[in-house]
C-alpha cells in the first residue's frame, strides 16, 4: 500500500504522506498545542526514524487488512476510528489494558503514548522516546519491530500487546504463561532469552541432568555399602576366630553325650552345640586345640557316652569328654564257658534290657552276623569278654558286639587255617574247645582235654562228657546221674559216639589255643579238681 490503510477506512493520508515531517507538531497528537490528525509517517518502503528502509511488507497482522471502517473498538482495542481529527478514539480512561497503546512495560504497552493511532514497538507509545534500531512493522526482523505479531518491549523483549511476556522458543517467559517480563520468572529472573547487553540471544541454562547423578550415588552408595559389609564380615570372622563365644563354669542341669568311633573334636562340636552343652564350635575346637589335639586326630576322645552338663565352658567340656571317667556306660563282664542262655541273662540284669528282647535274637540269629561254619547258631561264638555297653543300646547291637568280638579273635589267629593245620574244621575246633572250657578246671588243663579227646576219639570210644549230657538236658550239675546219662539227645555222648551236635558253651581265648596245641600223651580219662590240678591217667581212676 503506499496510502491509508485503504477505501473508507482511515481518513487522513497514507502512510508515508509529506506532511509526517513537514509538521512536526502532528507527531504528537493529544498534546497541548497539537492537534489531533491522520498518522502522517513514512509509507512502507520510506526511510524509518532512523533512516532505515521497510522491507515493504503491508501491515496485515492487525484488522481487516487496515480498514477500520466500522464504528466501535476494533478488535485488538485500539479505539475507535471515528474519534476527533480523524484519528482513533479510546473509552473513558484510556486504551485498554494490554492493547499496546500507553502503559508499562510487561502490560502490553511501552511507556507513554504517542499520537493517537500511532504504534510503537509493542503497542501505541510516545515520541517522546528515541527511535530504535528496529523495524517499525511487525514480521519485519526476527530482532526488531514484531515477530509474528508479538512486539518487542524496551527491554529488548518480545511482547504480543496483551501484557504477557513470550519468547520465541520456548513460550512464556520463565517458563510461565501468563507472566509479563517484568513478573516472577520474567526478565529479572535471570532466565531471559535474549541477553540485554549484547542484544543476541544465548541458549537458557540446561536442565540438571539428575539420572546421572543418581545412578552415581547409587554406585558410590553400593560400594560404601558392600566395603562396610565386607569389613563387618572380616570383624566377625576374626572375632569368632580369636574371640568367640563361649559359656562361664561348670554349666546345669544333665546332657548325655555320645562319642561315636572316629570322632574328633570338629566332628563332635556340632552335636555339642546343638544339645546347648557349648555356646559355639569354635571354641570347644580351639579348647582341643590348646589341649595338644589335632583336627584331623580322635587323640583323646573315646568312644562312649558321657554325662555333661548345659552351658559349660568350652575347656571345661573337653576335659570332661577325655576322662574316662566320665563315661556313662554299663561294663558287663562276660565269664569264659557260660551257655548262650547264661550270657544273655548277665547282660539283662546287668542293663535292665529285658531278656526276652536277648531271646528274640537268640531265635533269629540271622542278623548277628555268625560265621558261616556257626551252623546258624550263636552258641559259641558269644565271645566271652568284658563289654562296655552304653544308653539306648539294644539287645540285638549287644550280641552283634559279641559276635564280632568273636570274629576279630578268630581272625587274629587264623582259625580256620588254624584248624586245618591240626585235622579239624573250624566248627570240630569251636566244638573241642568249648568241651575243655566246660570240663577243664584251669587254663593248664585244656592241651591235656584236647588230648584225651582226640585219643577217645582215635580207638572209637565214647567221649561220656557229663557237660553235654547236662547240656542237652538244660542241667547244671558237676556230674550227671545215671538216669541222665540214659536219656536220649543229640548232646548225650554216652550214648552217641563223636562230637556233640555243637558247642555246649563259649569258649574264650585260652580253650580254643588249647585245642590247638593238644599235649602228647596216652591219656583217656581225667579226673578234674576244681581250682586245683587235675588227675589225667590212661586207666580209670579212682571215682569213675
Amino acid at each position: 500500500m503506499s496510502g491509508g490503510y485503504g477505501p473508507g477506512g482511515y481518513p487522513g493520508p497514507g502512510y508515508g504522506a509529506p506532511d509526517y515531517e513537514g509538521d512536526p507538531e502532528r507527531t504528537r497528537p493529544g498534546r497541548p498545542g497539537g492537534p489531533r490528525g491522520n498518522y502522517q509517517g513514512p509509507g512502507y518502503g520510506s526511510q524509518d526514524f532512523d533512516g532505515r528502509p521497510y522491507d515493504g511488507q503491508a501491515y496485515d497482522d492487525y484488522g481487516d487488512q487496515g480498514n477500520y471502517a466500522e464504528p466501535g473498538y476494533d478488535p485488538r482495542g485500539y479505539g475507535q476510528p471515528d474519534g476527533p481529527d480523524g484519528g482513533y478514539r479510546y473509552p473513558p480512561g484510556g486504551p485498554p489494558a494490554g492493547s499496546g497503546a500507553g502503559g508499562q512495560p510487561g502490560q502490553g504497552g511501552t511507556g507513554p503514548r504517542r499520537a493517537a493511532g500511532g504504534y510503537d514497538q509493542g503497542g501505541y507509545g510516545s515520541w517522546e522516546q528515541e527511535p530504535r534500531d528496529n523495524s517499525f512493522m511487525p514480521g519485519f526482523d526476527g530482532r526488531g519491530g514484531y515477530d509474528n505479531g508479538r512486539a518487542q518491549g524496551r527491554d529488548g523483549r518480545y511482547d504480543d500487546g496483551y501484557g504477557a511476556g513470550y519468547d520465541d522458543r520456548r513460550g512464556p517467559r520463565g517458563g510461565q504463561a501468563g507472566r509479563g517480563p517484568d513478573g516472577p520468572g520474567g526478565r529479572d529472573d535471570g532466565r531471559d532469552w535474549y541477553d540485554r547487553d549484547a542484544g543476541s540471544p544465548k541458549p537458557r541454562k540446561k536442565a540438571t541432568r539428575w539420572l546421572p547423578r543418581i545412578l552415581v550415588l547409587v554406585v558410590v552408595g553400593a560400594i560404601l555399602i558392600g566395603g562396610l559389609v565386607g569389613g563387618l564380615d572380616v570383624y566377625h570372622k576374626y572375632e569368632a576366630r580369636y574371640h568367640p563365644a563361649d559359656y562361664v563354669g561348670q554349666g546345669t542341669g544333665q546332657v548325655t553325650v555320645q562319642v561315636m568311633s572316629g570322632d574328633t573334636a570338629f566332628s563332635l562340636a556340632p552335636r555339642l552345640l546343638q544339645l546347648g552343652v557349648i555356646a559355639s564350635t569354635r571354641a570347644f575346637t580351639n579348647a582341643a586345640e590348646n589341649a595338644g589335639t589335632t583336627s584331623t586326630s580322635a587323640s583323646g576322645l573315646e568312644a562312649g557316652f558321657y554325662l555333661l552338663h548345659q552351658h559349660m565352658q568350652a575347656s571345661l567340656a573337653y576335659a570332661a569328654l577325655i576322662n574316662p571317667k566320665n563315661l556313662l556306660q554299663t561294663t558287663v563282664t562276660i565269664p569264659e564257658g557260660k551257655r548262650a542262655v547264661d550270657v544273655i541273662a548277665i547282660i539283662a540284669k546287668k542293663t535292665k534290657i529285658p531278656l526276652k528282647d536277648f531271646q528274640q535274637v537268640l531265635a533269629n540269629p540271622a542278623k548277628l552276623g555268625l560265621p558261616s561254619y556257626a551252623g546258624g547258631k550263636a552258641e559259641g561264638y558269644l565271645f566271652p569278654a568284658t563289654y562296655a555297653i552304653v544308653p539306648h543300646e539294644t539287645a540285638l547291637q549287644i550280641l552283634q558286639a559279641m559276635v564280632k568280638r568273636f570274629n576279630d579273635e578268630a581272625n587274629a589267629i587264623s582259625l580256620q587255617s588254624a584248624a586245618k593245620s591240626v585235622g579239624l574244621t573250624p566248627t570240630q575246633l569251636i566244638i573241642e574247645a568249648s568241651l575243655a572250657q566246660a570240663e577243664g578246671g584251669s587254663v593248664s588243663d585244656y592241651p591235656k582235654i584236647a588230648e584225651v579227646i582226640h585219643n577217645r576219639l582215635a580207638i572209637g570210644m565214647h567221649l561220656q562228657f557229663d557237660s553235654t549230657v547236662l547240656y542237652g538236658l538244660g542241667k547244671y550239675a558237676v556230674s550227671a546221674t545215671i538216669k541222665q546219662t540214659q536219656t536220649p539227645g543229640p548232646y548225650n555222648t554216652y550214648l552217641n559216639a563223636g562230637l556233640p551236635a555243637g558247642p555246649i558253651s563259649n569258649p574264650g581265648d585260652a580253650a580254643i589255643k588249647g585245642i590247638l596245641n593238644a599235649d602228647h600223651g596216652n591219656w583217656l580219662y581225667f579226673l578234674t579238681v576244681p581250682g586245683g590240678k587235675s588227675q589225667f591217667s590212661a586207666s580209670p581212676l579212682k571215682g569213675q
